[in-house]
């Protein structure tokens, strides 16, 4: 089926999937994303569920770096028959009346602004090149940015504060960069990495360490595992983003669901 709208994958899955063995999604990290959603609405657990495939087609394909996915449609096809299919890990937001899933990672402050400026005017595939001509309005939107304290509370312990949290389910992400080399989505946690308030010369130099080796160990930059969940609050406006995908402002809740979806690995 053909997406006509923004939720129609995760309506159709949510209404159709349970007459299905495997779900495909066909698309860009949102779609992936929409259709994840969908999943969550059937069955109580993972094996209730329909598996969950994915051929990438979109603008950055973070899914790809982050599990390997195949992008070659032949490639898929030949081997999906026989697809290995792990339980893989999904993080679940919740901000005001609304929940939304995601596979890959949560960001809050600066991953937030950024992903808005290259979303703004991002047209068909991005590639390493389209990253690069948006750099510089990258770094107009994080100097434009006021950075907010994030209050920061973890599995109901004590408070932290931040001006930027990342959630990792995977550590891997879009163009090669990588947020956390022990990020694993199979092992039932989230990993998080806690950014200080930062200036657009050291935001440019954290951006490119986590495009050459990883943001995990980066001077400031504060990183532990999230066993159940984490609230986060602010008293200013803090955006954050889902999957690489704008969704709202603080506060929100996030727990991680161990095992949720069988995912097909291609």
């Amino acid at each position: 089926m053909e997406t006509q709208r923004r939720g129609f994958a995760r309506d159709v899955v949510e209404e159709r999937a349970k007459d299905f063995e495997r779900v495909i999604a066909v698309g860009g990290d949102g779609t992936l994303n929409e259709v994840l959603g969908g999943l969550l609405r059937v069955g109580a657990n993972a094996e209730d569920r329909p598996a969950l495939g994915f051929l990438p087609s979109g603008t950055a394909n973070a899914a790809v770096a982050a599990f390997g996915f195949s992008a070659t449609p032949t490639t898929v096809a030949r081997i999906l028959p026989e697809a290995n299919v792990e339980n893989v890990d999904v993080g679940v937001a919740s901000f005001g009346e609304t929940e939304r899933p995601f596979l890959l990672w949560f960001g809050a402050g600066y991953d937030a602004v950024v992903i808005d400026a290259l979303n703004s005017e991002r047209t068909g595939l991005m590639g390493v090149v389209g990253l690069a001509r948006g750099v510089p309005r990258v770094l107009r939107a994080v100097h434009r940015y006021a950075s907010p304290d994030i209050e920061v509370h973890v599995d109901g312990g004590g408070v932290s504060v931040a001006a930027s949290v990342i959630l990792a389910n995977v550590g891997k992400m879009a163009f090669g960069g990588t947020v956390a080399d022990a990020a694993d989505p199979f092992d039932g946690r989230l990993d998080m990495l806690t950014v200080p308030r930062l200036g657009s010369l050291r935001f440019a130099a954290l951006f490119g360490r986590m495009m050459i080796s990883s943001l995990e160990g980066a001077a400031g930059v504060g990183h532990t595992t999230v066993a159940q969940r984490v609230r986060l609050a602010s008293e200013g406006a803090v955006p954050f983003q889902l999957d690489g995908e704008p969704v709202g402002t603080l506060p929100v809740e996030v727990r991680v669901l161990p095992g949720a979806v069988r995912l097909l690995l291609t």
